[in-house]
């Protein structure tokens, strides 16, 4: 079973997608499991499930970082 992965710059975390198609596994911006974290399944990139950490923007409270 070889399935194409893809490698991620900083490690995958999931998205908003992702926690609405699996809401018991799967939290917007929480890094994926751990034998996936940073060379994951293409299909998950394909499909929105995932997204680079650095990509990530998460909504509400700003932090110093963003200043």
């Amino acid at each position: 079973m070889s399935e194409e992965k893809v490698t991620a710059k900083t490690y995958w975390v999931w998205t908003d997608q992702a926690a609405a198609k699996n809401p018991s596994r799967s939290v917007p911006g929480v890094p994926i499991w751990a034998h996936y974290l940073t060379d994951a399944p293409k299909t998950w990139l394909d499909e929105g499930l995932i997204i680079d950490a650095e990509d990530f923007v998460e909504e509400g409270q700003m932090s110093i970082f963003d200043y």
